[in-house]
């Protein structure tokens, strides 16, 4: 019992001599570099890329009701719809058109 109780004291004596020795020391592994990020990524672009799609749309639809309601021109398109496929009333003008209404044919027969 004495043989390893001093087995035990001297093992303790030499780890503490050798633990604070700069070969023990625990670093902590560097931080890993940055991510590169080329391109800007894409799913912000594709977003933007699809609103600017429905809003060129949506103002080519206006722009052309507008043209449809302020002139004489119908409907050129064919699209149909309230006020496309009747005639525009009072209600539905933005400004009245300028358009003389249709002459009637009117047949001369004899007498």
């Amino acid at each position: 019992m004495k043989k390893f109780l001093r087995a035990a004291i001297v093992s303790a004596i030499v780890s503490a001599a050798a633990i604070p020795n700069s070969a023990f020391a625990v670093i902590a592994p560097p931080a890993p570099p940055p991510a590169v990020i080329s391109g800007g990524g894409g799913g912000a672009g594709a977003g933007a890329a699809a609103t600017g799609g429905f809003i060129g749309i949506v103002a080519l639809l206006v722009t052309y009701d507008i043209i449809r309601r302020t002139t004489c021109s119908g409907d050129f398109l064919g699209l149909g719809g309230p006020g496309f496929t009747s005639p525009i009333t009072e209600g539905m003008s933005i400004i009245p058109p300028q358009c003389a209404p249709a002459a009637k044919h009117v047949r001369h027969g004899k007498h």
